[in-house]
């Protein structure tokens, strides 16, 4: 199975932000929970697409410095 077919087929939302939270990619499944199309969505920060009532930028910016995986092209 491709990275794409994979990326694709994931049945929960998927996001990759940059280092400035701004939304890269999104699979299907994260169009249908922002009800917005990948082509409307890419270039915005994610804070103006997603809100939540939890401390998720801060988890991110930890995530970021500890071991964090970097995927520099899925599409």
């Amino acid at each position: 199975m491709s990275d794409d077919m994979l990326w694709a087929s994931l049945p929960v939302p998927a996001l990759i932000l940059d280092a400035e939270d701004k939304i890269q990619a999104i699979n299907p499944a994260a169009e249908g929970f922002l009800m917005s199309s990948a082509k409307a969505v890419l270039g915005q920060p994610v804070w103006d697409r997603l809100a939540v009532d939890t401390p998720l930028e801060e988890a991110l910016a930890r995530a970021r410095t500890h071991d964090a995986v970097s995927y520099t092209h899925l599409t």
